[in-house]
């Protein structure tokens, strides 16, 4: 459930920030945001999907749904702020588990992590991953960072990830707050924080 934690903790910081600035809780409420709750289950398939008794690539095939769901979500919500940076995150995590059937990680690593690794080693430690032996596809995109205290791996397109959605849940709860122009006068933040990216929304 590790990586569960650091999604909760990403999201938990991005809320506070936003909080911190003068935002409401009531803008994550925001009407303007598509698909909300296919897309909160979608992260929640991703972060757990490695603790899923699932058999042979049914984890796989499980994972590589919810990304491509986010993308597509991802797409209808492209002029939010963060948004881009967590479509790329997607992305790029997308692209190395096709390439592999799995999301490849090395021994080395989860051991780092604090987490037992059954010698020999197989193939599949679990239900997201696949044993990288130095063969791996794109192996730099694989989870190759080990978060010890929380006893999980991640890789470089999930910290990118995690930054849009930062960026994101900070601009969803500033959106409900006043922002005033030089003019002194006042209007929603949403307008102002908008961040265009016409090539995904249009």
């Amino acid at each position: 459930m590790g990586e569960l934690l650091l999604f909760l903790l990403v999201a938990g910081a991005g809320v506070a920030v936003g909080l911190a600035r003068g935002g409401e809780l009531a803008g994550l409420a925001d009407p303007g945001v598509r698909s909300r709750w296919l897309a909160l289950g979608c992260l929640a398939v991703q972060a757990t999907v490695v603790v899923l008794p699932m058999p042979g690539a049914g984890g796989v095939v499980l994972l590589v749904a919810a990304l491509a769901t986010l993308l597509g979500i991802a797409r209808a919500n492209g002029r939010l702020a963060g948004v881009p940076l967590l479509a790329l995150g997607l992305l790029l995590n997308l692209v190395v588990v096709l390439a592999n059937l799995g999301m490849p990680v090395s021994a080395t690593t989860l051991e780092r992590a604090g987490i037992q690794v059954e010698q020999p080693a197989p193939h599949r430690p679990d239900a997201k991953h696949v044993l990288d032996q130095g063969d791996a596809r794109l192996g730099l995109l694989g989870d190759r960072l080990a978060v010890r205290p929380l006893r999980t791996v991640t890789g470089y397109g999930t910290v990118i990830e995690l930054a849009g959605l930062f960026l994101l849940l900070q601009h969803l709860v500033r959106g409900s707050g006043p922002f005033r122009r030089e003019d002194g006068t006042a209007h929603d933040v949403n307008e102002a924080r908008t961040v265009p990216w016409t090539t995904w929304a249009d």
